[in-house]
């Protein structure tokens, strides 16, 4: 039974959008050095490296971000995760036939207990939904199908490509500064230990603190990433999860996720708006919309599945 119809074309929406992104990243980087050069009096300095910053990241940067993505949460899998992997891909591939989805979707499982989901990509054949071995573990089948539905909305409108944009755009530079502190942290160890010659760990470690100050000044334009999202796309993939199994199971599966929320080992403010709930366990009974949190509350998403479906059967 369907009970919500979109008046908009989704995909097309969410594609201009991305575009309009891009645009509005390389503009405001170069506003906000502007206004660098005119505190500072540099001329045009600061004004020319974030230009060149802003279009190497929209010509580049957008086609890795969400490998980047994926690697920041993977890691080897156990015996017992495999397993969980194989489960999860199978109803993976059973929803995909469901909502007539003929593109490979990769599918990677995140090593924590907590119930949680993300989707990224922004290339067709080379998206991925990230799931929690937690959601794998305790949800049911038809819980665990509904998550996935909640993700392939995402995928199939667009939502997924265009928050990986903002995400390649808008917070790549907590991205760049977050990793390039890890390398920093990484290069002293190495030396430490006499894994690195004396020459070869200056280089790095110059090229290193240079990326990381160029990326600190960018940090700003990071937090502004969530004002670009809007929590109507949590609210759509809800119903569309609901359609697929019934309001119950996913109404369900929120139940699950308030009583194992267990926050997840990231900082990484720019990416938290993937995820099927909020990762550090914050959006259980209140609604964090903010210039860093973007989410409407697990209670409110449960009001409208009910509020929902009990107006389609009126």
């Amino acid at each position: 039974m369907k009970v919500q119809k979109l008046e908009l074309d989704r995909k097309t929406s969410n594609k201009i959008s991305s575009y309009i992104i891009a645009v509005l990243f390389l503009i405001i980087s170069m506003l906000f050095g502007t206004v660098l050069d005119t505190i500072l009096r540099t001329q045009s300095l600061f004004t020319v490296v974030f230009a060149i910053f802003s279009l190497l990241q929209i010509l580049f940067g957008l086609s890795v971000i969400e490998k980047i993505i994926v690697r920041l949460f993977q890691k080897p899998l156990s015996s017992e995760n495999i397993e969980a992997l194989q489960k999860a891909q199978e109803k993976l591939e059973e929803a995909k036939r469901h909502v007539h989805i003929d593109e490979d979707i990769n599918l990677v499982l995140i090593d924590s207990p907590s119930i949680n989901s993300l989707s990224v990509g922004m290339i067709k054949h080379s998206r991925t939904i990230c799931i929690t071995t937690g959601a794998v573990e305790k949800l049911n089948c038809d819980e665990l199908k509904s998550l996935i539905y909640h993700e392939l909305y995402h995928i199939k409108n667009g939502d997924t490509d265009y928050l990986t944009t903002v995400s390649g755009t808008f917070g790549s530079p907590l991205l760049i500064f977050k990793l390039t502190r890890s390398s920093i942290r990484k290069l002293k160890e190495a030396k430490k230990i006499g894994k690195l010659e004396h020459e070869r760990y200056l280089k790095e470690i110059i090229l290193m603190n240079l990326i990381l100050v160029i990326s600190a000044v960018f940090l700003p334009l990071s937090y502004l990433s969530n004002l670009f999202v809007s929590t109507r796309k949590e609210f759509d993939a809800d119903i569309f999860a609901a359609e697929r199994t019934s309001p119950d199971v996913l109404i369900g599966v929120f139940e699950k996720t308030k009583s194992n929320c267990i926050q997840l080992d990231t900082e990484y403010h720019f990416i938290r708006y993937h995820f099927f709930v909020h990762p550090n366990c914050v959006d259980t009974h209140k609604k964090p919309n903010s210039i860093i949190d973007t989410y409407p509350s697990i209670e409110e998403r449960i009001n409208n599945i009910l509020n929902t479906f009990k107006k389609a059967n009126l």
